[in-house]
């Protein structure tokens, strides 16, 4: 006599084996996109620019920002900074100099005067361009 075998596995049993794997390579392009893309975005610091009629757009290669707010504190990488943070800026790298047009010329010269004193000459100092 031949046995039959009845396989009494319940419905649910069929997802307890779902490849997960492509989920999870999802998420992590996700990550990488938006790791990338808020490395882009501009200074965090509310900024009203100056404009000028001559700006023009310029590659940079992994510049540092310094951006100076209208009260006079400034930021170096959208983090707060002193002085002395803009002098451990290594030798050769680009300079991105942001300041609010109502910002305190006193500071946006000492911060220029200590760029050069340390050797970095690679500034360039942000505008927007001029409506006409």
């Amino acid at each position: 006599m031949a046995m039959i075998r009845i396989n009494n596995k319940s419905k649910s049993d069929g997802f307890s084996s779902l490849d997960v794997t492509p989920m999870v390579d999802i998420v992590f392009l996700l990550l990488i996109f938006f790791l990338l893309t808020t490395s882009y975005i501009e200074p965090s610091m509310d900024l009203t620019l100056p404009e000028a009629e001559t700006s023009m757009p310029q590659d940079h290669t992994d510049p540092y920002t310094i951006a100076i707010a209208s009260d006079g504190t400034f930021t170096l990488n959208n983090s707060p900074a002193t002085l002395d943070d803009i002098v451990r800026i290594p030798p050769g790298r680009d300079i991105l100099l942001l300041e609010d047009k109502d910002g305190p010329y006193g500071v946006f010269i000492e911060i220029l005067d200590t760029l050069r004193k340390t050797g970095l000459t690679k500034i360039s100092i942000v505008t927007d361009e001029k409506s006409h």
